[in-house]
């Protein structure tokens, strides 16, 4: 059984069951070599595996050749996925790997942490924790990953489970719970047909209950199995206690048959099913789910999600299709918690109403709420009733309306996540939110038409676009076209392009389905600084925000801005997607920035806006430096931000990318030239290192407009520089040429001989990667001149990187490879890996063009660590290119397509076309 989301940790890695990994909303399985590797190294975590270890553990013996090559493959390869989803955890350590969790969580320890405490805690107690435990089990161990390392692990894990099940067996008898008992028992002894205790447990359950031939047939069956198909006799202790049912010496207890409650009316309060209910299947297979596994208490689950997602009829919908289930009635009540017309309903009114309803003569019904719930309670006390409560405000709406025996479920929808629910009766979260773009398209055909659909799928995509899934908006939409049959979909399309008239476009002045009125509800029932913060989200540009810039944009600290946070989250107008990230509905981002420019003066949003800008930038252009510690400090910004590491600043890239690029427009538009092109520093590493070619070169075009209105000869030579550093990346030349001549005529008027040299580093560059080796190696040598002169190794070298790189191009072998190992040298001695990969990239070249396959892919297969380790993609897919070209020139067929499969995979990400044809054809049969 899975553990609910909302206590799963925010990345957690699963042993039980496949192997994933699980960060947020992200989930990745990890079967074959992949998942052996990973799987030895998490059954090991926080200690060394050895190379030799990981071999055995991936390979039966004897291990293939190159085996330590072919684990560091591996080992990148579940890196790479790791790090997608933020979770960069494998480390290098002599003489092997190993996995630092650190806050991520392995469900094994979780495991085994809830069976320790069930172990010490009393019989009512420990049945909680086992089941607990229990939960986190999701299908076998280790499913999909083969070979005998892994098959030996998924059978210890798997005696883990059953030796958990058979504990939880024998506090089930030590609470009288025989019954219970004789089912569990009886569908393990199938799965488990050898487990001595599990039968002991079995007759005993069944002797207790009055079963003793039931009994003795359970020993005879296991003993015959056992004689036949292991030669063994059960031990001492199973024999004993068939010996004692033989001759009676225990008195069994029997079952206490109970008179039921007097009859009472059966109530059927449900309103109609939604009649054209779609989707959700995921969710009611949820619901399903979660109530089958109800037992020993009252199933509740709080359906939440934003005004208009469809919780209602999703709850109303399910209610109808197992409402026999509930022989016993069902119960409904809206309480009206966002009713714009009427106060939320109080729960003694709630109280009466369900009472009368099961019978209860009106006379006798308590004044005082407290003992108008007892009664209620009483009444429903070993009774199967469907409570379905609509619209709660609050827990303390709920709490008294649910019953206090097992056998009743209760399903609660609110705009508001109730979470203290979960903690006060074990309530079950399930948040639903807008459609996906398929599930959003079939309801729009159920409406439309499939004829209506395919006759204008432009006009479609645009309602599927501005829509966003939300029901009650395509429900709007369906509404709209069914009273006006004759009116072409353009019509709606046309009302939805245009922000301004969205949200009347998704009206039809019922306030039932307004979603204004749905929107304006929710945001009344805000308290003041919550309200704010919501509004200043709405104008944000970009489609999510990270608690630092949430903070700098309400102008708190952010332990008060993420309590705003959470208040916004329970009232599901913000969605927490990723720990630290929050996201606000299309719709919903548009009502806040409607509300903002009326409810909040344009000087309140301006700051808001200026202080989001200004932290956006001094944090890229710390987290530049955090990448690229030894690029020239122009853009000195970002003094107040800290990141621990490359890793750190790059998952913050990651995240933030989405929110970066709309920043600087915003910069733009707000006059903050300066930080216009700051920002554009600040991001370009990241930018440059995946191979982002034309955000990368759009940025710097913005930051170039902010430059001229600067009129800062300086600021504008390093943009100069790095515009035509992007032109040239972008294959335009003559573009290049152009800013890069401008941006060494603005640095020599300021004899910034340093500057100089990068810009000449750059042009180098630029002309050997376009077919003029020969006119880039000059300026190679005039940048390692001026490096030189200005006494910065880290530059010389890779000036001198530059010029063994350039001389490799033109067949100097030797000029080549001198220039190199000076550039190597420099490089290792002051820390630089980002250059130590790329002399490591053109050494491997050369080994390779002088027939040193294996030297070459010791160099490759260090570059790559290196590159990999800096999130340096671009490149990274290029040195798996020449990987793969040099176990293709040994004869290793298999690691040279992994290598070129894992490069195809780079380049069509970063949409490089060309090079992604040039590996498809390698990868071609021969």
């Amino acid at each position: 059984m899975e553990k609910p989301d909302g206590n799963a940790p925010a990345i957690l890695f699963r042993l039980l069951g496949p192997l994933q990994l699980e960060a947020g909303a992200g989930k990745v399985t990890f079967s074959g070599r992949q998942g052996a590797l990973l799987a030895a190294l998490l059954l090991q975590a926080d200690r060394v595996v050895s190379t030799q270890r990981l071999a055995e553990a991936i390979w039966a013996e004897p291990l293939p050749s190159g085996a330590a090559s072919r684990v560091r493959m591996l080992v990148s390869e579940v890196r790479r996925a790791c790090a997608a989803l933020g979770a960069p955890v494998i480390h290098t350590q002599r003489p092997g790997y190993l996995v630092r969790l650190g806050p991520a969580r392995l469900d094994l320890a979780c495991f085994q942490d809830q069976i320790a405490l069930a172990r010490q805690a009393p019989a009512e107690q420990a049945l909680g924790h086992y089941d607990e435990a229990l939960r986190w089990w999701r299908g076998a161990p280790l499913a999909g990953i083969t070979g005998s390392y892994a098959e030996t692990q998924a059978e210890w894990l798997d005696g883990l489970r059953l030796d958990a099940l058979e504990e939880r067996l024998s506090v089930l008898l030590a609470l009288g719970r025989t019954t219970d008992v004789v089912t569990e028992a009886r569908a393990l002894s199938g799965e488990a047909p050898f487990r001595e205790r599990l039968h002991e447990q079995l007759m005993q359950a069944l002797y207790e209950s009055g079963r003793p031939s039931e009994a003795l047939e359970v020993y005879r069956q296991f003993r015959c199995r056992l004689v036949n198909e292991l030669g063994l006799e059960p031990t001492d202790e199973l024999q004993q206690l068939q010996h004692r049912i033989l001759r009676s010496e225990a008195n069994p207890r029997r079952p206490h048959r109970q008179d039921g409650p007097p009859a009472l009316p059966v109530p059927s309060q449900l309103p109609a099913a939604p009649a054209s209910f779609t989707n959700r299947s995921d969710e009611l297979a949820e619901l399903d789910r979660r109530q089958s596994v109800e037992t020993g208490h009252v199933g509740v689950t709080v359906i939440s999600g934003p005004g208009g997602s469809g919780k209602t009829w999703l709850a109303l919908h399910w209610a109808h299709t197992h409402r026999d289930r509930y022989p016993d009635g069902q119960l409904y009540a809206n309480l009206r918690g966002f009713d714009a017309a009427e106060e939320p309903v109080p729960p003694g009114t709630v109280l009466r109403h369900f009472l009368t309803a099961l019978g209860v003569p009106p006379a006798v019904i308590p004044d005082e709420q407290e003992a108008r719930a007892a009664l209620y309670r009483s009444v429903l006390a070993d009774r199967r009733v469907l409570i379905v409560l609509d619209n709660a405000r609050d827990s303390a709406q709920v709490t008294p309306l649910i019953p206090g025996r097992p056998g009743c479920t209760v399903l609660v929808t609110s705009r508001n996540r109730l979470v203290s629910l979960h903690t006060t009766h074990d309530a079950r979260l399930l948040e639903v939110g807008a459609f996906s773009d398929e599930e959003a398209r079939r309801m729009l055909a159920h409406h439309f038409g499939p004829d209506t659909m395919a006759a204008d799928p432009d006009s479609v995509a645009v309602l599927l676009k501005h829509t966003g899934g939300l029901p009650l908006a395509l429900g709007v939409l369906a509404a709209r076209a069914t009273a006006h049959p004759g009116f072409p979909l353009a019509v709606l399309a046309r009302e939805l392009r245009d922000p301004a008239t969205r949200l009347d476009a998704l009206q039809t002045g019922d306030l039932g389905a307004d979603l204004r009125a749905v929107f304006a509800s929710s945001y009344a029932a805000l308290d003041p600084p919550a309200a704010r913060l919501f509004l200043l989200l709405g104008t944000v540009p970009g489609p999510e925000i990270g608690l630092p810039a949430a903070a700098a944009l309400a102008g708190l600290p952010p332990a008060a801005t993420r309590t705003l946070i959470s208040m916004l989250e329970t009232a599901t107008l913000i969605r927490q997607h990723a720990p630290g990230r929050y996201w606000m509905h299309d719709l919903i981002q548009l009502y806040a920035a409607e509300r903002a420019e009326a409810d909040l003066p344009a000087e309140t949003r301006r700051q808001a806006l200026t202080r989001l800008v200004e932290t956006y930038t001094d944090t890229a252009c710390a987290a530049d430096r955090a990448l690229y510690p030894h690029r020239p400090a122009v853009a000195r910004r970002g003094g107040r931000h800290v990141f621990a590491d490359a890793a750190a600043a790059l998952a913050w890239f990651e995240a933030e990318l989405p929110c970066l690029l709309p920043a600087q427009v915003l910069a733009a538009e707000l006059g903050m030239d300066a930080e216009t092109w700051q920002l554009a520093w600040g991001m370009n590493t990241f930018l440059l290192r995946r191979s982002y070619t034309r955000e990368r070169l759009t940025s710097w075009e913005i930051a170039l407009a902010a430059a001229e209105r600067l009129r800062l000869p300086y600021t504008a030579a390093v943009v100069h520089w790095h515009t035509g550093y992007a032109h040239a990346a972008a294959g335009r030349i003559d573009a290049a040429a152009g800013h890069l001549d401008r941006a060494l005529e603005l640095f020599g008027q300021a004899q910034d001989r340093p500057m100089l040299a990068q810009v000449h580093h750059t042009f180098g560059w630029t002309w050997s990667v376009h077919g003029q080796p020969r006119r880039g190696l000059a300026h190679a040598q005039t940048a390692l001149r001026l490096q030189r002169e200005a006494g910065d190794p880290i530059w010389e070298a890779n000036a001198l990187s530059a010029v063994g790189w350039i001389r490799l191009q033109l067949g100097e072998y030797d000029a080549a490879r001198d220039a190199c190992e000076q550039a190597l040298t420099l490089f290792r001695r002051h820390h630089d890996g980002g250059g130590e990969a790329a002399t490591l990239d053109s050494l491997g070249l050369l080994a390779f063009h002088q027939g040193e396959y294996e030297r070459a892919l010791e160099y490759y297969g260090r570059c790559l660590d290196l590159r990999e380790g800096t999130g340096n993609a671009s490149q990274s897919a290029d040195t798996l290119v020449a990987f793969g070209d040099t176990h293709h020139a040994l004869g290793h067929t298999a690691e040279a397509r992994a290598a070129w499969r894992r490069a195809l995979t780079l380049y069509d990400a970063q949409h490089r076309r060309a090079e992604s044809e040039r590996v498809r054809q390698k990868l071609l049969p021969p």
